[in-house]
């Protein structure tokens, strides 16, 4: 098995915890793997999400996302599913 794929699926097991608003959080970074901070924030607000600075803190903690510098981007694992199998949602 590719390396990504278990660490993906690792990953993936521990989005099953997640509430609703966290959920539609990690679909929307699968979705857009690296997007601008300040354009995260508006479309997870226009999604439904209440505290969306909130949301994105927790999914970084959790090792989903990560910062960078203006933007936030699906971890590589991630990254590297979404490309070669295709988009999931949690």
């Amino acid at each position: 098995m590719e390396e990504y794929l278990a660490e993906a699926s690792k990953i993936l097991d521990k989005a099953r915890s997640l509430e609703h608003e966290e959920k539609l959080a990690l679909n929307y970074f699968i979705e857009n793997v690296s997007v601008g901070d300040l354009r995260a924030v508006k479309d997870l607000k226009t999604l439904g999400i209440n505290a969306p600075e909130t949301v994105i803190k927790k999914l970084a903690s959790m090792g989903f996302i990560e910062r960078s510098e203006g933007c936030y981007n699906l971890v590589k694992p991630l990254r590297n599913y979404v490309m070669r199998r295709g988009k999931i949602r949690v």
